[in-house]
């Protein structure tokens, strides 16, 4: 199995039924597209680059957030666990800013996935399609007379 971590967070709960709604803009691991290096040079050129202008180098653009998908539907399958908050205190080690518990990096997929232990309460699998709708393809409005109906 091959996963990759998308969003971790704390959240308070309460016994029974818990709502929880997460946005894309609330991820720990991603941002804004930086601007492309090209504007910067233009704002060079013109003495306009702002002072407070710092890059974020521990991020990813929120566009490759999930991969790309297909018009048919690509098959993921996500995983969700839910466990205790146990943080760590934060001392003057530059890497203690960026560990949120006392958890290794990737848990609980830092050990050898067997079957069993994951089928626990706490833990959920789920299969999903993710469907990349609108697909343009640049060729077809560069030749379109080979392209006499629209693809479905």
């Amino acid at each position: 199995m091959k996963f990759y971590e998308l969003d971790w967070f704390v959240q308070k709960l309460v016994p029974g039924e818990n709502k929880i709604e997460r946005k894309s803009s609330e991820f720990a691991f991603f941002k804004d597209d930086s601007i492309p290096i090209n504007e910067i040079y233009k704002w060079l050129d013109q003495g306009k680059v702002p002072y407070d202008m710092s890059v974020v180098p521990d991020s990813m653009p929120r566009r490759l957030m999930l991969p790309k998908g297909t018009p048919g539907g690509y098959p993921f399958q996500m995983f969700v666990f839910v466990y205790p908050f146990n943080g760590v205190k934060k001392g003057e080690d530059v890497f203690q800013n960026y560990l949120a518990d006392n958890k290794p990096f990737g848990y609980p997929f830092d050990r050898p996935v067997q079957e069993a232990y994951y089928r626990q309460p706490n833990m959920y699998f789920e299969d999903v399609q993710i469907y990349h709708k609108d697909a343009y393809l640049p060729y077809e409005m560069n030749v379109p007379s080979y392209f006499s109906q629209k693809k479905q």
